[in-house]
């Protein structure tokens, strides 16, 4: 649902596990500086706390996203989980504008109208779907011999790691 132009363009994609420091804040702000949004487009997910901060702050910044859920999406987008801390009228505000302004593109892992939660199979899929449509790949913090050296083994992979970004 949303611009599938999207698709087309060179896409960065953004992981991140749910254990992370707490210093990725500060590297996922520095990380987007160096980011246009005249240029780059994003594929975040809304899965994880610091995927839906991510994916905040690029829509707060007018970047192009790709939204690839482990869900079905939902009728309502106020519906969508996009922090706990916003309202379903920001959050509406918030997809509508990028909707409107065709920066956004909404993507189901499951046709199954079923799934509202993410479940392991349906984060499993979005992953892979992520790694198979993405150009490069930015990981929040990794470990070694983790689930996303796996996901993304011969990929390049710059990591975020506590105060600066590496290239790995």
């Amino acid at each position: 649902f949303g611009e599938q132009a999207l698709l087309k363009e060179k896409k960065t994609v953004f992981f991140c596990p749910y254990d992370v420091p707490e210093s990725i804040f500060k590297s996922i702000h520095q990380w987007i500086k160096t980011l246009d949004p005249a240029r780059d487009c994003i594929v975040c997910g809304n899965t994880t706390g610091i995927e839906r901060y991510t994916l905040r702050l690029l829509l707060r910044k007018k970047f192009s996203v790709i939204l690839p859920l482990a869900t079905v999406i939902p009728q309502c987008l106020e519906e969508l989980n996009l922090g706990w801390r916003m309202t379903e009228q920001e959050t509406m505000e918030l997809l509508d504008e990028a909707l409107t302004e065709h920066r956004l593109l909404m993507v189901a892992s499951t046709e199954n109208v079923s799934v509202s939660t993410p479940t392991k199979h349906t984060i499993l899929i979005r992953n892979y779907w992520m790694r198979w449509i993405g150009n490069h790949f930015v990981l929040g913090c990794s470990g070694k011999g983790g689930y996303f050296e796996h996901l993304l083994w011969k990929r390049e992979v710059e990591v975020l790691d506590a105060n600066e970004v590496q290239v790995k």
